[in-house]
């Protein structure tokens, strides 16, 4: 998963009408801040200060875009667990399988491809911090097994007979609430209950309009070290104008944080100026859609694949695993990789004969993915 790092803003955010030296970078990166100077952000700042006295799992909780993974590094550096390390992973983005590997770890020979053994994130972190992004897509038996370690404070890497003490800290992070994940059925009662003393909630930043200069400001000073480090000359881009800041404060920021990163950097890369223009940015009805990562696009191509093989056949995970080309167990991993429920498409039987017939026509092509 991608990581952001905040230089500290000012103690108060200066004003939108701000040029010259006030719409300037920062001169350096602050690691373990939080940036902002919204009451929103200082009740962040509040929760993450009980976090760190506190030797409790925890939930970090923010719309897609809020930067939860470095929620958690500024828990970890400012709490106990510091001497030990970080670890992050990101559970919506691999199969059940490769996140079992990730956590738990392998003994030696576990896995044909794998023949020594591998430590785990669990056990990699040591007495540190582990942060499981989209908890509510790690798969419910693994569900059970990280809820029993934290109960019981051991762990079993997989194809290993001896048990290892856990260690660490556990951070659960999710865009949705822990009482939203529970009442679905997308996270098990029993490890929620692990996480449930501490929540940190990050509002979106259309809550905290005063937060995004210092944001902006931030995401330059990184945009421009990014720029010189690539090239290996001076960045030309200096500051943002007035106009521009006007813009920027003004924007309802859908993609939160994530979003206003992607502008300012494409903003900069783009242009030849000292000074970053309202025209360079790309926001409201001109913002061009982000390009995703090529794992972002297979994951959500998958997706769709799946709920269209499933709408073809009905919810029938069998006939659908069978015109996928998958193997039945398979096609069960990419629906709980994706939350899919099979049935959601269930269909009457007038409807179903007729899926039955395009699903006949459909056979006669090959499906595809991308490489």
């Amino acid at each position: 998963m991608p990581q952001t790092v905040y230089p500290e803003a000012r103690e108060s955010a200066p004003s939108a009408n701000a040029a010259g030296r006030d719409s300037r970078p920062p001169s350096g990166p602050s690691p373990d801040k939080l940036i902002g100077a919204s009451r929103a952000i200082q009740q962040v700042r509040e929760q993450i200060e009980v976090a760190g006295r506190s030797r409790f799992s925890l939930f970090v909780t923010g719309e897609e875009g809020i930067d939860k993974d470095w929620i958690g590094r500024i828990v970890h550096h400012s709490s106990g667990w510091a001497s030990g390390s970080y670890r992050s992973l990101n559970a919506s983005a691999m199969s059940g399988r490769l996140l079992a590997r990730e956590l738990f770890g392998t003994e030696a020979g576990a896995i044909t491809s794998l023949p020594e053994a591998s430590l785990g994130a669990l056990a990699q972190a040591g007495a540190g911090t582990v942060l499981l992004d989209h908890i509510e897509a790690v798969p419910r038996p693994l569900q059970t097994l990280l809820a029993r370690a934290l109960e019981r404070k051991r762990f079993t890497p997989i194809g290993s007979r001896k048990e290892l003490t856990l260690h660490c800290r556990l951070i659960g992070a999710s865009p949705h609430t822990l009482e939203r994940l529970t009442s679905v059925g997308r996270l098990l009662p029993e490890l929620a209950q692990h996480l449930q003393l501490i929540e940190i909630h990050v509002p979106p930043l259309r809550e905290r309009r005063e937060d995004v200069l210092p944001l902006a400001l931030s995401a330059l000073f990184r945009a421009r070290e990014e720029f010189e480090r690539e090239r290996g000359v001076a960045c030309p881009v200096e500051r943002f104008s007035r106009l521009a800041l006007e813009r920027l404060c003004g924007y309802h920021w859908p993609g939160n944080e994530h979003e206003l990163n992607d502008q300012v950097r494409s903003a900069l890369r783009l242009a030849r100026r000292a000074e970053l223009g309202p025209e360079d940015l790309l926001l409201g009805s001109d913002t061009i859609e982000r390009i995703p990562t090529f794992q972002e696009a297979k994951r959500s191509f998958e997706r769709e694949y799946a709920m269209r093989v499933l709408r073809l056949c009905s919810g029938n995970v069998s006939r659908a695993a069978r015109l996928a080309g998958k193997d039945r167990k398979d096609f069960y991993d990419v629906m709980r990789r994706n939350g899919i429920e099979p049935q959601d498409f269930r269909a009457s039987r007038a409807q179903r004969r007729r899926d039955a017939r395009r699903m006949r026509a459909a056979a006669r092509f090959p499906a595809s993915t991308p490489g």
